[in-house]
């Protein structure tokens, strides 16, 4: 299986051809844990939207914990990634005017694609999803931010685990 293989490609995009039931379940689920992640992100006063982009990036790559885990450090990654490209933005800005911003996209950009060569941290959508989660917050580059962000994310990134890893064993305990 290639990395771009998706949860509905490994299962099929009808649950495999096992019934309406099943793909129904298994869908309303992944809805519930998602529910419940959304509702846990109010209580905690985390932005509701960057936990789904936690639990976007988990289904980058084939699911599995160790995926998840590989994925959820170059999100982070990311994230600071972006919190230093708005400061480099920011010290640039007076001597480059315009030209500051596309300079530190091509440097960041530079760093970010030269990770495909890395053996474990070669996720490239995870620092994108970083960057872009950073840079739609419209926060201050602090460490508050990230770890709030860092924290949001995370929930998102162990809600997909957690969808995937009840389907996974429903699916085992049913034989499917």
């Amino acid at each position: 299986m290639t990395q771009e293989t998706t949860h509905a490609d490994t299962h099929g995009a009808a649950g495999s051809g096992n019934g309406a039931g099943l793909y129904l379940i298994f869908t309303v689920t992944a809805a519930f844990v998602a529910a419940a992640a959304a509702g846990l992100s109010l209580v905690l006063a985390i932005a509701p939207w960057a936990m789904f982009m936690g639990w976007i990036a988990y289904f980058t790559r084939r699911p599995s914990a160790a995926e998840g885990l590989r994925t959820y450090i170059c999100l982070a990654i990311g994230l600071c990634l972006g919190a230093i490209s708005t400061l480099m933005v920011a010290l640039l800005a007076p001597m480059l005017a315009t030209l500051a911003l596309p300079a530190v996209v091509l440097i960041t950009g530079s760093v970010v694609i030269a990770t495909r060569g890395l053996p474990l941290l070669n996720n490239l959508l995870g620092y994108f999803i970083g960057l872009v989660t950073f840079f739609a917050a419209h926060l201050e580059p602090a460490l508050s931010t990230l770890a709030e962000l860092a924290g949001a994310t995370g929930l998102g990134s162990v809600a997909g685990w957690g969808a995937h890893t009840i389907e996974s064993r429903a699916r085992r305990v049913i034989q499917v």
